[in-house]
């Protein structure tokens, strides 16, 4: 693989609108939200916190994010940022197209999921059609020993 593989990892940190620290995605060490921040600069980005399943407000969402990170399917939709006020997925919530190459997992694209919340749920997955992609956010690449790191996100600890 030619391509560059970033880093990734999760670390328990502050974040603009929480003042106790939690779990945080960093890429090569710099948090997700301020990362994205740099490509796609609005109101809302700086503040965003993963998807952490305990943390979600309605069980059968936390349940549907946590199948989608174990999905096995070569290439998925997973929610990676959500607001912080809601923990769900009816305010924003920021989602990567996931591919799984061997023994690398690649971020291709990145965008804001504008899909309903039942949609989400019935479908069991977000519509490709309902994402707005942000188009200059760089193609990352995680050895995938190192992507799972996000189980302590992505897993309940029950």
């Amino acid at each position: 693989m030619k391509e560059i593989i970033t880093k990734i990892s999760v670390e328990n940190q502050n974040s603009n609108y929480l003042k106790d620290a939690h779990p945080t995605i960093l890429i090569d060490g710099k948090p997700l939200d301020h990362f994205m921040n740099a490509y796609y600069q609005n109101d809302y980005m700086l503040g965003l916190i993963p998807m952490i399943v305990d943390w979600m407000n309605l069980d059968e969402e936390s349940k549907l994010v946590e199948h989608l990170y174990d999905s096995m399917d070569e290439t998925k939709i997973l929610p990676i940022l959500m607001c912080p006020d809601d923990c769900d997925l009816s305010c924003t919530v920021v989602v990567a197209e996931v591919e799984t190459i061997n023994n690398y997992i690649k971020w291709n694209r990145i965008g804001i999921d504008k899909n309903s919340p039942k949609e989400v749920i019935d479908k069991e997955g977000f519509l490709e059609t309902g994402i707005e992609w942000i188009d200059n956010v760089p193609i990352m690449i995680f050895d995938k020993e190192n992507y799972r790191s996000l189980d302590k996100i992505y897993k309940h600890r029950s």
